[in-house]
């Protein structure tokens, strides 16, 4: 049975919590260039700007600045940023969002265009590739398909072919409570295992598309559902682990 995406221009308001743990991306570790993760960071920065102040987003909640804020506070306060995991943390958090807030977004976006602070974790030679690259890519898209008219990227074949490589191990966590198999088949019709299973679901789509399924925004990715009634259904009612 063959379920088609849904189009993405669907609703944008039921999309999960975009505050995904500091842990979620670590498994999802590669070795490639850092040139992928410099140019996903300048992009999103161009898709910020672009967009504008207090524009919406995919992440419920969150406009514009406040997933800048976010991505800033994550990357360079991580006294703070461990407020997301850690519920006694939370006030902290956010009055370290609310300060960073009260700047203009101008000078939001150029902080987190210029990358991680010196004593920041993430400037440790390799983390910023290893932990930030997926993490930009959603974010990305979390900015773009929220806007009108939005379009699909083009010359992505590099960074597809690097999320392809990176969606193994970061289904382990994202499809930890699968109690179905799923393999990914893209455009070229490779078939790449995301979890085993006895029955199983193919999730027939981009790299990105299904990195966006994945992360909990079924509604705007591109991507549709091919296996059994039983295991579609057994499937779609999974909550994705993060």
């Amino acid at each position: 049975m063959k379920r088609q995406p849904v189009s993405a221009a669907a609703s944008w308001g039921n999309v999960r919590r975009c505050d995904l743990s500091p842990i979620a991306y670590p498994v999802a570790m590669a070795s490639a260039p850092n040139s992928l993760t410099r140019n996903e960071r300048i992009s999103l920065a161009h898709a910020f700007a672009e967009a504008g102040e207090k524009q919406a987003t995919l992440c419920q909640g969150w406009n514009t600045k406040d997933l800048l804020v976010h991505l800033i506070v994550r990357e360079r306060r991580p006294d703070a940023a461990a407020g997301i995991v850690l519920p006694f943390l939370k006030p902290w958090r956010e009055k370290v969002e609310r300060e960073l807030a009260s700047g203009t977004y101008e000078e939001l976006i150029e902080t987190f265009k210029s990358g991680p602070g010196s004593f920041s974790p993430f400037a440790i030679p390799g983390v910023d590739n290893v932990a930030n690259l997926i993490e930009f890519v959603i974010h990305h898209e979390d900015v773009r398909r929220a806007q009108p008219n939005w379009q699909p990227r083009t010359e992505t074949a590099e960074l597809q072919l690097e999320i392809k490589r990176r969606l193994p191990r970061f289904s382990m966590l994202a499809l930890r409570r699968s109690p179905v198999g799923v393999v990914m088949l893209d455009g070229t019709g490779q078939q790449i295992w995301l979890k085993r299973g006895n029955t199983t679901v193919e999730l027939h789509g981009e790299p990105i598309e299904v990195l966006l399924y994945l992360s909990g925004r079924q509604q705007h990715a591109q991507v549709s559902l091919h296996g059994s009634p039983a295991a579609i259904a057994t499937f779609e009612r999974v909550k994705f682990g993060f």
